[in-house]
């Protein structure tokens, strides 16, 4: 091994950009992956610990223990996730403290009950209104929340509090960004490029094991192939859900600047945006899917049997050339431009041999029935053309790889970064956000009691706790605010635990505290990365170094009763929450999902609808002078049938956030009208099958204004020929025959799931 390639290895190991052939799944697995956040979330507590406590700021701020544990709250799994958290929290804060900075100077102070429930119930409503993500929302509600505790229930406090508070989190936040940069980096622009490249390599995969469950003669010989298929498929819809996630986070990124450090050697042959890798294995996804649904329906008959023995070799010469075109997509090494054409020219090649020798056994089975007189099945037919149709859709996916056009896809994200900034920087008035943000209040206003009233704020300590519990436990549903209330109980018992061990093992010295810390952060980084233990870890982490830091109790502190305070406050405002999430403005989970899937059956209908414009834009039969589009029409076409694919898959993506949520409400023992949890997984299915098929019509009309664009004779003869000269516009009765018994369909479902809304949403 030499130098460059050991050099090679490291900064693919430290960058997290990895090759799926050459990588060694030790290095670059799940574990090792945790075990670098875990590393990052420690350094980001020591590196924010040391600017705390170890440097002159410690005399100019308060609330120092904020430092290190705004930065164990912020940093997240990539790059791109933290810097958006740390933006958006600052861009709230920073306006927020120039706000309560004024109302302090203007006589805001001790014990200033009344005024000051007035203005945290006011600030809460604008910071509720303003933040439409929830991390944002609950780390300005927490800001908030700390500012008036501190300013109503302590006699002497500095006129700058507002803005030392906002040095804590900002510092915090930075540390978390530094850290997140600097150290073990995951880019969500490489992360997806490395789930891209493990896709394309197991669609291949999965692809070859589905060919050879087709070469079978019999069906048991074939489920074997089909098994394999479907546990390489599991591994891959988890990937593809988790890489549309990622796209969320990657507009912040150097999305460019990236792909030219680490994918340049590739820039040769293809380019692609990071949409642009996602929508091709999305669309490949689509059709290898298909051929399985048809090979799992396939009759193992004679005709088959015929079919196979005549046509294996071209079909073991296809699956070869693919893998070679996808070898080069993702090799490690420098591919040239000619070796990647000459690899397209022969999968070209191979296809059109494939497709040749089909026709021609077509042909034969075709004289054979006239002359024998035998009957034949039309299905079999009909399922062997759409698996080889699925085929030639494959092959020209990746022999268009090179051509497609990325100046849209530029366009598209500048247009996405503008409106997103534009959607922050502007008030929008909707009802649903006054509505939600006027609970978010009242909670707030509910769980000051506990801090304005100063009977109840004697007892339980200032109720602070209560409080930010309430802040931080803001749900969008009323299933959203359970699952989070959970996960934070568990995650304040856990964290409780380990921060009384720490106060009897080492008291109050700082530095032993520190040294107690980092094996328990290890331990919750690692957990954090586990979806069912995201939120819990969090807090598990937070919760120790709030209480042995955070000197939040003065002498209850002291005498060591303040891991059983505190967690009984937060089981008190849980409590609380629970109770307030459901009495006031209820959005149950199982609304938003019955909406949600409403959305994404119109998205089918308007599908189903383009369907037959696209037909009318590609053959115009009622006018005779034109019978196929231009490139630039084609393309915008493609781009709206992109478009309109990513938007069904984020619908799909929060139908399962929504379900997980739904499944603890009482909404759907109480009005589920027949359905439960694993039949709307069963509808979520379902609704990928309807999309695919709808995809494939669009895919098949796209494959006809190709062949019309290369053979205009052909299509001319169709036009005229067939079928006495109806054949096209016959089909066009057929199509809109067809969209508008689907889009019926989809209305009457739609006319369901509406009228199935529980009460408090009707």
């Amino acid at each position: 091994m030499t130098l460059s390639t050991i050099f090679r290895s490291i900064r693919r190991f430290y960058f997290n950009y990895y090759h799926i052939k050459t990588s060694s799944i030790y290095l670059h697995s799940a574990f090792t992956r945790r075990l670098q956040y875990a590393f990052r979330l420690v350094l980001t507590f020591l590196i924010g610990s040391f600017v705390a406590y170890a440097t002159p700021l410690r005399l100019h701020l308060g609330q120092i223990y904020m430092i290190p544990n705004l930065g164990v709250l912020c940093i997240q799994e990539t790059f791109g996730a933290t810097l958006s958290t740390t933006l958006h929290v600052t861009s709230v804060i920073i306006p927020l403290s120039m706000f309560l900075f004024l109302i302090q100077t203007l006589g805001l102070s001790y014990q200033n009950y009344l005024v000051g429930e007035i203005l945290l119930l006011l600030s809460s409503f604008c910071i509720s209104y303003r933040c439409r993500t929830l991390q944002f929302r609950k780390l300005s509600l927490w800001f908030n929340a700390i500012f008036f505790v501190s300013i109503i229930n302590e006699q002497t406090i500095r006129a700058t509090f507002a803005f030392e508070l906002l040095a804590d989190f900002v510092l915090g936040m930075f540390v978390a960004v530094l850290v997140s940069l600097l150290f073990f980096p995951l880019f969500a622009t490489l992360d997806i490029e490395n789930r891209v490249n493990y896709c394309l390599f197991h669609l291949d995969q999965m692809q070859a094991f589905l060919i050879q469950a087709f070469l079978c003669y019999d069906s048991t010989a074939a489920k074997v192939s089909l098994a394999r298929a479907a546990i390489v498929e599991r591994r891959l819809r988890n990937t593809m859900n988790e890489t549309r996630q990622r796209l969320n986070e990657v507009y912040l990124e150097p999305c460019r600047l990236l792909q030219w450090i680490f994918t340049r050697h590739r820039n040769e042959i293809f380019s692609l945006s990071i949409e642009q890798q996602v929508d091709l294995i999305t669309s490949l996804m689509f059709h290898v899917c298909s051929l399985q649904a048809m090979i799992e329906q396939c009759t193992f008959n004679k005709y088959h049997q015929d079919l196979v023995k005549q046509l294996e070799s071209n079909l073991l010469d296809f699956i070869s050339n693919q893998s070679m075109v996808i070898d080069s997509l993702i090799s490690s090494s420098l591919v040239n431009t000619d070796t990647f054409h000459n690899r397209l020219t022969n999968l070209q090649l191979a296809i059109e041999s494939l497709n040749s020798a089909y026709k021609q056994v077509r042909l034969h089975r075709i004289e054979e029935v006239f002359l024998t007189g035998t009957k034949t099945q039309s299905d079999d037919h009909l399922s062997h053309t759409f698996f080889f149709f699925q085929l030639d859709a494959i092959a020209r996916l990746l022999t268009q790889i090179t051509t497609i056009n990325r100046q849209r896809e530029k366009t598209s994200k500048t247009t996405q970064v503008r409106t997103c900034l534009k959607d922050y920087c502007k008030f929008h008035f909707d009802w649903p956000r006054i509505i939600s943000a006027f609970k978010s209040m009242l909670i707030i206003g509910v769980g000051s009691i506990f801090v304005m009233v100063p009977s109840l704020a004697n007892s339980f300590a200032n109720g602070q706790w209560i409080l930010i519990g309430l802040c931080m436990t803001q749900g969008d549903t009323v299933g959203g605010a359970l699952t989070t209330m959970k996960l934070r109980l568990v995650g304040t018992l856990l964290g409780s635990m380990w921060a009384y061990a720490i106060y009897a093992a080492v008291g109050e010295e700082s530095y032993k505290i520190f040294a107690m810390l980092v094996p328990w952060l290890l331990l919750c980084g690692y957990l954090k990365l586990i979806p069912q233990w995201d939120y819990a870890a969090t807090v598990a982490a937070s919760t120790p170094i709030v209480v042995n830091l955070g000197r939040l109790y003065g002498d209850v502190f002291r005498q060591g009763n303040y891991v059983l305070l505190r967690i009984q406050e937060s089981i008190i405002g849980i409590g609380v929450g629970m109770f307030l999430t459901v009495l006031i403005f209820p959005t149950f989970a199982v609304d938003l999902l019955k909406t949600n899937i409403q959305d994404t059956l119109k998205t089918c209908r308007r599908a189903t609808e383009s369907i037959h414009s696209v037909y009318d834009q590609f053959f115009q039969h009622q006018h005779a002078r034109r019978y196929s589009l231009s490139m630039n029409e084609e393309e915008e076409i493609k781009f709206h049938i992109d478009l309109q694919r990513r938007h069904f898959h984020q619908l799909i993506s929060s139908q399962r956030i929504q379900l997980n949520y739904a499944s603890l409400e009482p909404s759907i023992w109480w009005f589920n009208y027949g359905f439960s949890p694993s039949q709307y997984d069963l509808l979520i299915k379902q609704q990928l099958d309807m999309f695919r098929m709808l995809h494939n019509m669009h895919a098949t009309l796209m494959q006809i204004n190709d062949c019309s664009m290369d053979d205009k004779n052909q299509i001319d003869e169709l036009r005229l020929n067939a079928a006495g000269g109806r054949f096209l516009p016959d089909l066009h009765g057929e199509l809109l025959d067809l969209s508008r018994q689907l889009s019926d369909c989809i209305d009457l479902w739609i006319s369901y799931l509406t009228l199935t809304h529980t009460t408090y949403y009707r």
